[in-house]
């Protein structure tokens, strides 16, 4: 696993993994804490997932990759996470999961354009004799 996904998994899970404390402390703190650690290891595992995809996709140079890297691992993702819910009963799987794969989307999107200008700007020397 990459230094990225290691980095990005893991603020994933402590922001997820933080709310699902807020949300479930009410319930008392073992509660907390166990709603806390279910949610940082799935986030973390998400995210780092999404990330080691999007990066193998861009590494790939496809002439649509950045529309592929950036949609076709959030989907991906969703499916799993619709199927789970599907499997455990959430009588409303649709809007149980939008909320996570258009914020998922968000964050490939803003991901992959980010990773595509840092190539960029790594393959594109600055023009000799101009200071930067």
């Amino acid at each position: 696993m990459n230094r990225r996904a290691l980095v990005l998994g893991t603020a994933s899970g402590l922001l997820y993994g933080g709310w699902a404390f807020f949300a479930n402390h009410g319930a008392g703190m073992p509660a907390g804490l166990r709603a806390a650690a279910v949610q940082f290891l799935l986030s973390f595992g998400a995210t780092a997932v999404l990330t080691l995809a999007m990066d193998a996709i861009l590494a790939r140079r496809l002439r649509a990759g950045a529309i592929v890297a950036a949609v076709v691992p959030i989907t991906l993702l969703a499916v799993v996470f619709a199927t789970a819910h599907a499997l455990a009963g959430t009588p409303h799987v649709l809007a149980t999961i939008a909320p996570s794969y258009g914020i998922g989307l968000v964050f490939c999107t803003v991901y992959v354009r980010a990773r595509r200008a840092a190539v960029a700007r790594e393959t594109c020397p600055s023009p000799a004799g101009r200071q930067v």
